[in-house]
């Protein structure tokens, strides 16, 4: 979207890239090259850790079971398709 920020793009782009070899996160430094990106580059990641970043946004609870912040997905009735054995991926787990 023309609404994104220019570096959290990249990041995205670089993410979700399909070759496992060139996705960040799983190059020569694992995670470190995400956190080193440029979009995280205000973040300090050490007062992240100790819960010291205030939430930018807190929306109000009633109580802390209140669930009215998400929309109500009622459940399917409908099962997925059966796979057959031959095309099972889990075959081998």
């Amino acid at each position: 979207p023309k609404y994104f920020d220019k570096n959290a793009k990249a990041l995205v782009k670089k993410l979700l890239v399909a070759d496992l070899s060139k996705r960040f996160g799983n190059l020569k430094d694992g995670p470190a090259d995400i956190l080193k990106h440029k979009w995280f580059s205000n973040l300090e990641l050490s007062k992240l850790e100790t819960a010291e970043v205030p939430a930018p946004y807190k929306p109000t609870m009633k109580d802390e079971h209140d669930t009215s912040n998400f929309e109500d997905i009622p459940d399917s009735a409908e099962l997925p398709p059966s796979v057959p054995a031959s095309q099972d991926p889990f075959v081998d787990w």
